[in-house]
Formats: structure tokens, C-alpha cells, sequence
């Protein structure tokens, strides 16, 4: 009797303590979080690499595509480093494409963008027109499993595996420093790019303003010309129209846009009044600087930007994104270039009337016309 007694007692104690606990932990889960709402589920970012650590295709041929933001001839010293990579890869096609027409848009690209996925393509190198518009693009192609980086411009709210070309922000600081290098006191000044969408141009022009703070105002905001050559001289022209004797100078965000600028300019009988600043060695940025008309140009690397793009993707499907970076580290540290995670500055010359004629025999050694 006492045992029985004993028995039930024992398990009515635990069946007792048992509803406790679990009315213990429903109150715990239905406590709210200060502010009086339950704690939302935190998301954890995508890794960078992710499914494309391990190699994707250890062998036989791979096609590789580099997708450009519009046809300026900029791009050419790119296609340049593609032919070189070429013959430097063994069993590797490399394609470059353009946008159709002659002021490609988003939706130009991204169509671009597709075909080269539907082509079956081992892997895409992209400068995006606008970089948050195109994450999600690139994330369907990552999804698919097609390696994508950017070069150029990035698209940092992607999953693209690498981004590779020059750190704009940096590029846009060179250009400031050159300004106040020929405009100690200040002075005023109007900007000139394609699309301020575009991640490079953003980033140029806040390291432009960042360097010149205090010393150099921007009259506006930077006239805009959607890749359009002909547009770029003429919104020089109205900025000279509008502006007059107040401009000290002029930036060029994007490599056309010096030499609009220097057209502009000349036309305008402003030479030596004012001060030329530009992106990029267009043939006529070149000769104006040899010409004395162009004061400063911050001079990216489109040759690498070509080159080093085919072969980062090459090691990607023969290796995987973290040792394809590893592998490519000690040529690129040679070079001068940085390497942070999976990001790859390539850096900037400025070239001024002073130092344009060693830099141009140089990139006569590698068959350029510009850069």
C-alpha cells in the first residue's frame, strides 16, 4: 500500500513538474521583445564564393563572356586583354558584348545579359549601367550556377562572385588632388558622365568631392548624357551657356567625356582659362594632354580589366572562387594591384602634359590607342 502510495505520488510530482516547464517555455516564447513585438528571424548575408568554392568544371573547353556597358572605344583596350587572355588560357573562348544602341539602357544590358545565359555560357564578366537595378539579374544566372563577377563598376547588393577593376571612390580622390594641385585656391567647377546610376560614377564623384571639400564647389549636380557622345558636348555647351566666366573647370566622369569636353572648350575659345580634368586615355584625351589643352587624366587599366576578368573565371570553373583569388594574388600584388576578400583594385595613373610621353609609349607596347 505505502509503495503504491509512494508510486502515485512520484508520478503525479513529475507529471506536475513536466506542465510547469512546458507552461515555463510557452511563456518564455510568447515574451516580447523590447518595443513589445517577438524578434524577427535574422537573415544571414550570402558568403561570398557560396556553391562555387569547389570547381565547377575541372576540365575540358570553357567559353567565358565579358558584358560592357556600352561600345566607346574605351573598350577596346579591354577586347585587347581578352585576345591576350586567349592565348594565355588553354582550352578557354573568350567573347566580348555589347548593349544594342548607341545609349544602351538597363534593360538593353540586361537583355545582353540573357542571351549570353542562354548561350550556355562557363561564366560573365559585367560593368552594370546601374548596380542595384542589376543584383537581381545576376542573381538568377549566380542561382543557375553560372559564375558572374563585375569589373569596372560593381553591383555590391549582388551575389557576383568578385568584383575587379579600379576602386572609384579612390579614382575619384586622384582626380581631387590633381584639381587642387592646379587650382591651389579653389574654384568652381561643372561634372560630366553617362549615367550617375552607375556605381563607378557614383563613387568618382564623392572621392572627387571628398578630396576638393572646402576648396572646389560643383555649380550642379553632373549633367548626364546616357553613353551619348554627341549629347556630352552639348550638355558641355549649355554648361558653358549657362555658366560662363564662373566655371574654373571641368570634370569628365567617364571617358568620353573628355574629349567633349575639350571640343567644347576650344570652340568656346576657352582654352587656358579653364582646367580640363577627365577619366580614361581616349585617343583625343591623349593628344590633348601631349597638346597641353587637357591638364589631368586619371587613367584606369581596361587592358587588365579584360584580361584579368577572362582568366579570374577560367580559374573559378577549374579551381573555385576562393583559390582562383589565392592563385592570381602574388601576379596581381606584383603588379601593384590590392587584393581584399574577393574584391581586386587594379589602380589608377594620373597622367598629366608632363608625364603623358612615357605612358604612351608604354601602351603602344601593348598595341593600345587608348586605355
Amino acid at each position: 500500500m505505502k509503495r503504491s502510495l509512494f508510486l502515485r505520488q512520484g508520478l503525479a510530482l513529475t507529471a506536475l513538474v513536466s506542465l510547469f516547464s512546458l507552461a515555463s517555455c510557452k511563456d518564455q516564447a510568447a515574451t516580447p521583445a523590447p518595443g513589445g513585438e517577438n524578434p524577427a528571424p535574422v537573415a544571414k548575408a550570402p558568403e561570398g564564393g557560396g556553391s562555387f568554392d569547389a570547381p565547377r568544371k575541372a576540365d575540358g573547353k570553357l567559353a567565358v563572356t565579358l558584358i560592357t556597358n556600352n561600345s566607346a572605344d574605351f573598350w577596346t583596350a579591354a577586347e585587347k586583354g581578352l585576345e591576350a587572355a586567349k592565348a594565355e588560357l588553354k582550352d578557354c573562348d573568350v567573347s566580348r558584348m555589347t548593349p544594342a544602341g548607341s545609349s544602351p539602357t538597363h534593360a538593353d544590358q540586361k537583355r545582353t545579359f540573357e542571351d549570353a545565359v542562354a548561350k550556355a555560357t562557363d561564366g560573365i564578366a559585367v560593368t552594370p549601367i546601374d548596380g542595384k537595378e542589376f543584383a537581381s539579374v545576376i542573381d538568377e544566372a549566380i542561382d543557375k550556377k553560372i559564375p558572374v563577377i563585375c569589373f569596372d563598376s560593381d553591383s555590391e547588393t549582388s551575389k557576383r562572385l568578385a568584383y575587379l577593376g579600379t576602386n572609384n571612390y579612390e579614382a575619384g580622390k586622384a582626380a581631387g588632388e590633381a584639381a587642387l594641385k592646379l587650382l591651389p585656391g579653389g574654384g568652381k567647377f561643372v561634372a560630366f558622365v553617362g549615367n550617375m546610376s552607375a556605381q563607378n560614377a557614383i563613387d568618382r564623384y564623392k572621392g572627387f568631392q571628398d578630396a576638393t571639400k572646402g576648396k572646389i564647389e560643383m555649380l550642379q549636380e553632373p549633367f548626364q548624357d546616357q553613353a551619348d557622345p554627341l549629347k556630352a558636348q552639348r550638355n558641355v555647351q549649355d554648361a558653358i551657356t549657362k555658366y560662363g566666366d564662373k566655371i574654373n573647370g571641368f570634370l569628365g566622369i567617364w571617358a568620353y567625356d573628355g574629349p567633349a569636353i575639350l571640343n567644347a572648350v576650344e570652340s568656346a575659345k576657352l582654352l587656358g582659362k579653364v582646367k580640363i580634368i577627365t577619366f580614361d586615355g581616349a585617343p583625343e584625351t591623349l593628344a590633348g594632354l601631349q597638346a597641353k589643352k587637357v591638364d589631368a587624366a586619371v587613367i584606369q587599366k581596361p587592358y587588365e580589366f579584360g584580361r584579368l576578368s577572362a582568366k579570374l573565371l577560367y580559374l573559378i570553373n577549374r579551381k573555385g572562387v576562393k583559390a582562383a583569388i589565392e592563385e592570381l594574388k602574388p601576379e596581381l600584388e606584383k603588379a601593384g594591384m590590392k587584393v581584399d576578400g574577393n574584391k581586386i583594385d587594379t589602380g589608377v595613373t594620373t597622367v598629366t602634359p608632363e608625364n603623358v610621353g612615357p605612358f604612351v609609349e608604354n601602351m603602344k607596347k601593348l598595341g593600345l590607342k587608348s586605355t
